[in-house]
């Protein structure tokens, strides 16, 4: 999809492939470790997204319809995107990856490429929790063939199992939505983020350009509060 000169990242979109689908379910598992030791454990919980009910098959329904949407322009979930950051595998970064290197993508001249994060954005969409905050500045939702719509990054997970190979991904992937939003037509990306552990997801957004423009809780299942910001930034 896209690179740029002075970066070590690649971003492509995700495919409805076993390899794709193995890495996000496994990315996702292994935020939950991570958040624990920087004390942000109430983000996600503690339970793997793999053994949690049907995850794993509305991950793979979900890549589905970002090809579809790709191939087509046609899309049952809110014109729904899935990309996947990669950055080019030496053979001398073994000692950082692992079994990962399960996960890499071999071109047709033989250069590897090893997947760092993935995001999922969709078009004028507000998910439900947020939608509910009504205090909250809320942006206009367009018709799919008005211009001057949003994108709403639902989701960004960096893997953190590759160590330094992963730093900065987390921003590639963000300049790579902006760009995707810019050529869609799109004028803002928002996102939400949780709140909870002296707001440090909060500032990391910040950090990346976006401004907050609320903030609320909601209360979950287990009757823990999940305190929450939405943000936005122009594009």
């Amino acid at each position: 999809m896209t690179s740029h000169p002075n970066s070590p990242f690649h971003l492509r979109p995700a495919k409805p492939s076993p390899t794709d689908h193995a890495f996000i379910l496994s990315a996702f598992d292994s935020s939950l470790p991570l958040l624990a030791s920087i004390g942000s454990h109430e983000q996600w919980g503690s339970t793997p997204f793999s053994q949690r009910g049907d995850f794993p098959q509305e991950t793979l329904k979900e890549l589905d319809q970002s090809e579809e949407y790709r191939l087509t322009g046609k899309s049952n979930m809110d014109g729904l995107r899935i990309f996947i950051v990669e950055r080019k595998y030496h053979h001398d970064d073994k000692e950082h990856t692992g079994s990962l290197s399960s996960h890499l993508r071999v071109t047709s001249d033989g250069q590897c490429f090893l997947p760092v994060g993935f995001a999922y954005v969709r078009e004028n969409w507000i998910p439900n929790y947020v939608k509910s905050q009504h205090h909250l500045p809320m942006p206009i939702i367009h018709s799919s063939t008005e211009i001057g719509g949003f994108l709403y990054l639902e989701v960004m997970v960096t893997d953190s199992r590759v160590g330094r190979l992963c730093r900065g991904a987390g921003a590639a992937l963000i300049r790579g939505m902006r760009e995707y939003g810019q050529g869609r037509g799109m004028k803002a990306l928002w996102v939400d983020g949780w709140a909870g552990n002296e707001r440090k997801l909060i500032r990391y957004y910040e950090q990346q350009g976006f401004r907050a423009v609320g903030d609320w809780s909601h209360t979950r299942a287990n009757n823990v509060p999940w305190m929450g910001t939405l943000m936005c930034m122009e594009i």
